[in-house]
């Protein structure tokens, strides 16, 4: 869906306006935005494999801010490596939502591959579309998600009864418990679409972020 074609939804649903008097499109233009950022956290529908450089003597790293969510982490083999004895196994912890540690401490400067979800560019002309890479590259089908979450704090912010102040639309985007409607459906179809096992590595929660820095 474009931009054009989501604002007209949610600005028609709600009555808000949209004139040279005066203009809600905007607000609408940042719920749309929020509603991406949110779908992509949560559901994770969209991943890319990044590299991340490390450097010798160092082990926690600072993630870029384009990094919305790491999915899962492995270690990259060197072209250099022939012999499995010859890759280094890391191991990584991902301290807070910013900081990652490498284990053991990388000896040389080389790269991580990262499975991540990545922050995408906020839509701004009428023809941007949820689908393409720079705005979110989000499936046709999931695309629905986003309008829900614009109409939601849409309504709330009209006040709208019908909406019960964007109550109904919380409910249909995320449910009642904040974890299942579209969302949880979202993020259903979307652990039904792989059957690959689990990675050799994976990422753990820390309770404390020590400073870091991220270089990549």
């Amino acid at each position: 869906m474009t931009n054009d074609e989501i604002t007209k939804l949610v600005t028609y649903e709600l009555g808000l306006q949209d004139n040279t008097a005066f203009s809600e499109a905007s607000f609408v233009a940042t719920w749309i935005y929020n509603g991406t950022l949110d779908l992509l956290s949560r559901a994770r529908p969209v991943v890319r494999c990044i590299n991340l450089n490390v450097n010798a003597g160092t082990d926690q790293y600072t993630l870029d801010h384009k990094i919305l969510t790491l999915v899962d982490v492995e270690s990259g083999a060197r072209p250099r490596a022939a012999r499995a004895a010859d890759v280094t196994a890391y191991s990584f912890v991902l301290v807070r939502s910013d900081v990652l540690l490498v284990r053991p401490t990388p000896s040389e400067d080389g790269s991580v591959q990262v499975w991540a979800v990545l922050r995408p560019q906020k839509m701004v002309n009428p023809t941007d579309d949820l689908g393409t890479e720079a705005f979110g590259a989000i499936p046709d089908e999931f695309q629905d998600a986003v309008v829900t979450y614009a109409l939601w704090k849409g309504s709330r912010y009209a006040d709208d009864q019908s909406g019960q102040q964007g109550e109904l639309y919380r409910i249909q985007y995320e449910g009642a418990d904040g974890r299942s409607g579209r969302l949880g459906q979202i993020k259903t179809l979307v652990n039904k679409r792989g059957t690959a096992s689990l990675a050799r590595t994976r990422v753990d929660l820390a309770a404390q972020a020590p400073s870091g820095y991220f270089s990549g």
